[in-house]
């Protein structure tokens, strides 16, 4: 596909539609990622997908790429009035964006070479070496596995600049079960699985404090 209107028009009508990234990707099947390289023009959809949006905001696949089509108000002076708080939504979906736009530009290379780390290869490597190196690394070392959910759930935190996209359960797990198998702990240590409820909404309030203060 040459050089067209496509991601602009995608991003005007997910806009005047009201949705997120995140929302849209949701109800096209795919991820929030790629929306966002669609709307920059980094990338095209394929064309099931592509029929599929144009289906979606009931406008041909022709005007879609080669027609700039002009914004319109998502909702009447009526409605806005009488529902202030749904600018309010909008304004934060409009923050989730921005989001978007400062990762793309300031975090974008930092977090390409970290996700083109073979992290899964790494642990393979690291397991066979405490394995042959230790001889009960074999019936402990399978543990470095569990780390791999939480590597890249770390690198998505850091690319949303959000603490509740981190794995915390699955952390929790790799500690209980490494530490209980290399010092029998098991009993005192269960303890923290109580803190996977607590570190949910503290995060969410981290997070949106830190919105705010972007804002």
């Amino acid at each position: 596909m040459t050089k067209s209107y496509f991601g602009d028009n995608l991003y005007t009508l997910r806009k005047q539609r009201g949705l997120s990234q995140d929302e849209f990707a949701e109800k096209m099947g795919v991820s929030r990622q790629a929306i966002s390289k669609w709307e920059r023009n980094e990338s095209y959809p394929d064309t099931d997908n592509l029929i599929a949006i144009a289906k979606f905001f009931n406008v041909t696949i022709d005007d879609m790429i080669n027609t700039p089509l002009e914004a319109q108000p998502a909702q009447d002076t009526a409605l806005s009035q009488a529902a202030p708080e749904v600018f309010d939504a909008d304004n934060s979906e409009d923050d989730d964006d921005l989001d978007d736009d400062e990762q793309d530009s300031d975090s974008k290379p930092t977090i390409s070479l970290w996700l083109n780390v073979p992290y899964p290869i790494i642990v393979t490597i690291a397991y066979l070496l405490w394995g042959f190196m230790t001889g009960y690394g074999w019936g402990i070392g399978w543990v470095l596995y569990v780390t791999i959910p939480v590597y890249y759930s770390i690198i998505d935190c850091v690319r949303s600049k959000r603490l509740t996209r981190f794995n915390y359960p699955v952390f929790v797990t790799f500690i209980f079960l490494l530490f209980g198998m290399l010092f029998s702990v098991w009993h005192p240590l269960w303890v923290l699985y109580l803190t996977i409820p607590i570190y949910y909404p503290i995060a969410s309030g981290i997070d949106r404090a830190m919105r705010n203060k972007r804002k």
